[in-house]
């Protein structure tokens, strides 16, 4: 791997919490695909439970450190050994991830519609669940599992992954313009009505629910406000400090503060308040009570 592709390394240690993670840029010629790794490594005293808030994204992550375990939006818990995978479609509740005290893995940030390509199935069929990647993709994600327990450093990890891939996107059949086109005008255009953006599609608006619901896990109004609420908690990040609470609703695209604070207690089971209390420094997540 290029060095110049680790885009910044976070050191933290408050001698309870301590943590390694490096983000990693994707290869050039993956970056329409996915976009980057995060190389982590951490021992928490502190807590060992947190709670992972509903995105936009897909979920791909590799176990390799001591056992976790993973309880999906729907309630069920996955554990996993070193060298084992999972990935997780999209929620619109809480997952909560477990550890002994240790962690460390590969993360994989990608689209949905990016994951759709990975597994080959239908996103809905995996909304608000986390699955073991053997179960999918069988004796190939076993054999990516180990050689990465096995890998010897950083670079050598980040290879692996990129190599895998390759071979597993490369080649798959994209989603088609018109679906592609859906997703990118939901994303960029929250001020367009869904019934106008399947009318400039030349789709029903049904059948624009059931292509988004294939490439995403849910329909075009609970997408749209997975993009708001993933939005909203970026930018809290950027005023943790003192966060003006109207202001970031409005610049979230919320219609007042009352309609966040509803929005967010519905996809996170916090107040936003409460979730600032329980965020831990750089990035570090949110501590479960």
């Amino acid at each position: 791997m290029d060095h110049r592709r680790c885009l910044h390394e976070t050191i933290h240690d408050d001698g309870v919490n301590a943590w390694t993670m490096a983000r990693i840029a994707p290869p050039a010629d993956l970056g329409g695909l996915i976009h980057g790794y995060s190389d982590y490594r951490e021992h928490t005293a502190g807590f060992t439970t947190r709670r992972e808030l509903p995105h936009a994204e897909g979920v791909f992550i590799v176990n390799l450190g001591d056992p976790i375990s993973i309880t999906g939006g729907n309630g069920e818990r996955l554990r996993l050994k070193a060298g084992e995978a999972f990935v997780a479609g999209a929620h619109l509740r809480p997952a909560l991830s477990h550890s002994a005290g240790s962690q460390a893995g590969i993360h994989v940030f990608l689209p949905l519609a990016t994951l759709r390509l990975l597994l080959g199935m239908p996103m809905h069929e995996i909304a608000d669940r986390v699955v073991r990647l053997d179960a999918i993709l069988g004796r190939a994600a076993g054999e990516l599992g180990d050689a990465l327990a096995a890998a010897d450093g950083r670079d050598r990890r980040i290879g692996l992954l990129d190599d895998a891939l390759r071979r597993h996107l490369h080649g798959v059949e994209p989603p088609n313009g018109q679906q592609h086109h859906a997703l990118r005008l939901l994303r960029a255009r929250p001020d367009l009505d869904i019934s106008a953006i399947a009318a400039e599609i030349g789709w029903s608006r049904k059948h624009m629910a059931d292509r988004v619901r294939d490439a995403v896990g849910v329909g075009p109004r609970a997408f749209r406000r997975l993009l708001r609420f993933q939005t909203l908690t970026g930018l809290i990040a950027l005023e943790a400090d003192r966060p003006d609470w109207a202001g970031l609703a409005a610049e979230a695209g919320y219609f007042d503060q009352s309609h966040m604070i509803r929005e967010f207690r519905e996809f996170s089971g916090l107040s936003p308040t409460a979730y600032l209390a329980r965020s831990l420094p750089e990035g570090g997540g949110l501590v479960e009570a």
